[in-house]
């Protein structure tokens, strides 16, 4: 099993108890919700409107946060500190931030498939 890069498993596996049935579950509710929460993400970049922006991404980052995908949950607090300071994010953020919850997500389905809990 090739080894994970934008997520732990381990993460949610030890927040859910240590129980593979939950574990698949929330996976599952993640990749349910995700798109739809990083589309807000991406219409209030678009629209500039600093509070939302800062409460999708909140949002967001505590979801990813239990996956153990601390690359992207640190790229999303970046965000909100940058608009709560500067108040605009790179015109390149959303392209590679889109890139980052693609790659999550493949991880997170390889996960509920082949993720044990013997590794955690």
């Amino acid at each position: 099993m090739p080894a994970y890069r934008h997520i732990d498993p381990a993460v949610l596996f030890q927040a859910t108890g240590r129980d593979l049935e939950m574990f698949r579950a929330l996976s599952q509710t993640y990749l349910d919700t995700a798109p739809a929460m990083f589309a807000r993400v991406e219409q209030a970049v678009r629209g500039g409107a600093a509070q939302a922006i800062v409460h999708s991404c909140h949002t967001l980052r505590g979801t990813v946060v239990l996956l153990g995908a601390s690359a992207l949950a640190a790229r999303l607090a970046a965000l909100e500190q940058l608009v709560r300071h500067q108040g605009v994010p790179a015109a390149n953020w959303l392209d590679e931030t889109a890139a980052l919850v693609g790659a999550v997500e493949q991880e997170v389905r390889r996960s509920m498939l082949d993720y044990t809990g013997a590794q955690a």
